[in-house]
């Protein structure tokens, strides 16, 4: 759990806290925000919420309040798009310092997770996507894969759950939060995961790309994300990705809240249009 400390002084902290007992990722995560710091403290305009103290048993830690709101809420109540487009900018700059905390190191990419993951939601008793839903896109996908197994890609020190609630806009400033996924990997994958935040935009979509993301969100984001990614490559895993969002939507939340049934809807016509388009687009 999450606590916001005010002190007497009236300045604001964050305590994280973990009740099982015997885990070591608040230690980890602690240790990699004292790592970081330095690391950004030579970008301009981009930090990790700054590391205060850690509880003698390891259970808790306490960092920097962070001012600001989150890029999720910059996303879903956007006053312009050209607004919209300015968070993809400053988040892909972060992530672009992140990428280079440490060297990069030769891996290969496969797509097997994808149709496993895919199967396994499937199987769901309360899914709520049916095959008429799934069937051409995922024929599709398997088809696509093969020219992509194996692709070389550059590893690196990665976020791992790299959404847009997990980083903070503040006047000028970026700041990075949640490290307890971090680890090296791909560098595709924090991409994709941020781009798909783009689905949280409600502004009129007239640009969907062929990875189902408005292209004015990629094309800012790489702006200041200097990596070198294949957009073919990138474009498969954003179709993997908003398929597989579709498949985790159930039945029950469907019948709860008709928002759920918007969002189903959003991504199905999201990945109608993208599988309509080329890949190398």
């Amino acid at each position: 759990m999450v606590f916001s400390l005010m002190h007497e002084s009236g300045s604001a902290l964050i305590l994280k806290k973990d009740f099982n007992s015997g885990t070591p990722w608040i230690e980890r995560e602690f240790r990699l925000f004292e790592q970081l710091s330095p690391h950004f403290a030579s970008a301009d305009g981009c930090e990790v919420a700054g590391p205060v103290y850690l509880g003698a048993d390891k259970s808790f830690h306490i960092t920097e309040f962070a001012k600001g709101r989150t890029a999720s809420d910059a996303l879903r109540t956007p006053q312009s798009q050209a607004q919209a487009n300015q968070v993809f900018r400053r988040c892909g700059k972060w992530l672009n310092h992140l990428h280079q905390h440490r060297p990069s190191e030769p891996e290969t990419i496969w797509m097997n997770w994808i149709f496993i993951e895919f199967y396994k939601l499937s199987a769901g008793d309360d899914v709520y996507a049916q095959p008429e839903h799934y069937s051409a896109f995922l024929k599709q996908l398997h088809g696509q894969s093969r020219q992509f197994q194996a692709t070389p890609c550059s590893r690196v020190f990665s976020h791992g759950d790299f959404h847009s609630g997990n980083l903070i806009l503040g006047k000028g400033t970026v700041v990075g939060l949640d490290l307890a996924y971090s680890k090296q990997k791909p560098a595709i994958y924090d991409v994709v995961d941020f781009l798909a935040s783009d689905l949280n935009n409600p502004l009129p979509a007239r640009d969907i790309g062929p990875g189902g993301v408005r292209q004015a969100s990629v094309e800012f984001f790489f702006k200041t994300y200097r990596r070198p990614i294949s957009r073919p490559l990138l474009n498969f895993h954003l179709r993997s990705r908003l398929l597989l969002e579709l498949m985790r939507i159930q039945q029950s939340s469907v019948n709860r809240n008709h928002k759920v049934k918007i969002r189903f809807e959003l991504l199905l016509a999201r990945l109608s249009t993208a599988f309509e388009q080329p890949l190398a687009r």
